[in-house]
């Protein structure tokens, strides 16, 4: 059964309708993590789509939605400055993807307490919203892992490359894993390490393990798909061939599509940034005018796909135009 939360609305009025009205402007502020990975890049136009199809949903309305970077997980503070700001300017409702659900929390308490509406996108603050919209994080990372053991039928040595420590999303990835790895007696975690979410920090960490292991290698699980296209390229200079090893991971954009196609990464889950940005910013909006929005939203498919049953699916919710440019502030 679904609970729903009302909230009233302190808009604005600005541009002339064609009715010849004044139109209610509603301000929206989308706090990101992490712009630079191509997830959150994705995610983006689903933000400012939601925008677009709501205005033409409800005409009497000009909605703003700015798009704010933390710049990495690892920077909570600006994170926390920006929507302090946006708490001061009185915005009509927030969109968070936390940094750190934890470090968040005070600063939502703020928000919520100042009766502005916010949305638990993703990265979930461990306080009370208006609404939570997520991917199940702990069961995409089971889906990640059994289709790793599935495909080495049940026997092998497994790495894992979880991303940024201290990201709950990334740590409830890295958690599903291991309990699914779990499962199989014949699979073996014979290296894991937390590292940064680009290509580079993730690289070096894959180097490291092929150095260490070499063909002792089966199966790389990686918590993001820059980490899983790192994997790709060190096991490449490494001498190894598509497909040799089994990886992972999650998300689908054009980048990794190409690892994909081309067999270096075998099997992505796709988290639809896309179809999850839409809801937020469209949630979003109907708590700031006052309509019922549902407590609880599961958004993520939570099974693998791979190069055969890419052909299958359907990639709207999850990529972006290849010319799209987040609009960030």
């Amino acid at each position: 059964m679904l609970t729903f939360t009302l909230f009233g609305c302190g808009q604005s009025t600005s541009e002339t309708g064609a009715d010849g009205k004044s139109k209610k402007k509603v301000t929206i502020g989308v706090f990101i993590s992490n712009a630079g990975d191509p997830y959150f890049q994705n995610k983006s136009y689903g933000y400012i789509e939601a925008k677009n199809i709501l205005e033409s949903r409800y005409p009497d309305y000009e909605i703003n939605v700015e798009l704010y970077d933390a710049g990495g997980y690892e920077y909570s503070e600006k994170q926390i400055s920006q929507i302090e700001d946006a708490i001061e300017r009185k915005i009509d409702a927030i969109v968070i993807t936390a940094t750190n659900r934890e470090a968040l929390k005070p600063v939502i308490d703020r928000a919520m307490e100042a009766g502005i509406p916010v949305v638990n996108d993703d990265v979930l603050v461990k306080t009370k919203t208006t609404i939570e919209i997520s991917e199940n994080s702990y069961h995409v990372g089971q889906a990640v892992a059994d289709f790793i053991a599935r495909r080495l039928n049940g026997k092998g040595n497994i790495v894992m490359l979880k991303g940024p420590a201290g990201a709950d999303l990334f740590m409830e990835r890295a958690r599903g894993a291991h309990d699914e790895f779990a499962r199989y007696p014949g699979i073996k975690i014979i290296a894991e390490q937390w590292h940064p979410q680009n290509m580079v920090e993730a690289r070096r960490v894959m180097e490291d393990f092929i150095q260490a292991h070499g063909k002792n290698i089966n199966g790389v699980f990686a918590g993001g798909a820059v980490a899983a296209m790192a994997a790709a390229d060190a096991l490449k200079a490494a001498g190894f061939k598509p497909g040799e090893v089994v990886i992972a991971s999650v998300d689908i954009h054009e980048e990794n599509l190409k690892y994909l196609r081309e067999g270096w990464i075998t099997g992505l889950v796709p988290c639809q940034p896309i179809k999850l940005a839409r809801l937020a910013v469209t949630y979003a909006f109907k708590a700031a005018i006052g309509e019922e929005v549902p407590k609880k939203i599961y958004t993520t498919d939570e099974f693998a796909v791979d190069k055969e049953g890419l052909e299958h699916f359907d990639l709207s919710d999850c990529m972006a135009p290849a010319d799209w440019k987040p609009p960030l502030r």
